[in-house]
């Protein structure tokens, strides 16, 4: 069994998150954006779901489910970029 690049794995996640990030800001302006707190509160479960599912996608697609290094890197990038998500739509309150 070959060894795993991480950091293409990781640059390769990044962008799978770059896609999440746009998607996500399409549906904050078209469904969001103008529905005051409440809706704010339900983007942020959004943006965490979204970035869960990502993960799980990238980890089953990549066969990591074995690979405790993997895990962690995918996990760590999606976490980073939902925390980078909400602090950014927090700001917009």
């Amino acid at each position: 069994m070959m060894p795993v690049d991480y950091s293409v794995l990781e640059k390769d996640f990044d962008c799978a998150c770059d896609d999440v990030i746009k998607d996500l800001t399409g549906k904050y302006k078209s469904t969001y954006q103008a529905g005051g707190a409440d809706m704010l509160n339900a983007f942020f479960d959004l943006i965490k779901t979204e970035f869960d599912n990502a993960a799980q996608l990238f980890i089953v697609n990549n066969k990591l489910g074995n690979d405790a290094e993997g895990l962690k890197l995918i996990t760590a990038i999606a976490k980073k970029h939902a925390k980078k998500c909400i602090d950014f739509y927090s700001q917009l309150r």
